[in-house]
């Protein structure tokens, strides 16, 4: 059980690290947003894309580990966590393994904070947005209007003048 709870310890410092660079790229995707570049934030989804899948394939191989800690854990399958094998594991790697667990969930934490602000910014950006263009739009509208926007009809800002051709 050891050889594959090292490997669970790999595999949680790998993810760590991977979490590090995905906290950047929502910081960087934050900025992008936040200057209106559309270029930076598509090279920053691209980027994101490609890390989730780096941690998609952390999490299968982490699956096929948890399978083969289970027949000496003594647990059912489908209830083991990482903090029932960091319980029934004594000495300096339950110590890393918990502290690694810990360090995860922060990380989580921090994505899933990060997360709800970069919602709440593209939320408020498409409102400003919108209503930009419903400002933009309406005064054009009132440009060209006869009407005042209480219903009055407005005088003329040009008066018609009838030119001879007459020579």
């Amino acid at each position: 059980m050891n050889p594959a709870l090292r490997k669970i310890n790999a595999l949680i410092e790998k993810k760590i690290s991977l979490y590090d660079k995905f906290i950047l790229l929502l910081q960087e995707q934050w900025d992008s947003i936040t200057e209106y570049s559309l270029d930076s934030l598509q090279a920053i989804l691209v980027k994101k894309e490609a890390l989730v899948d780096q941690i998609q394939a952390l999490e299968k191989e982490r699956m096929s580990l948890m399978e083969k800690v289970i027949p000496s854990s003594g647990a059912a399958p489908a209830t083991l966590t990482l903090k029932q094998i960091i319980q029934n594991t004594p000495g300096p790697l339950g110590g890393k393994l918990k502290k690694g667990r810990e360090t995860l969930l922060a990380r989580i934490s921090t994505i899933n904070g990060l997360h709800e602000k970069l919602k709440g910014l593209m939320d408020r950006s498409s409102l400003s947005l919108k209503k930009s263009l419903v400002l933009f739009h309406s005064k054009g509208e009132e440009a060209s209007s006869p009407y005042h926007p209480n219903g009055k009809l407005q005088e003329g800002k040009l008066q018609g003048r009838m030119l001879s051709l007459d020579a």
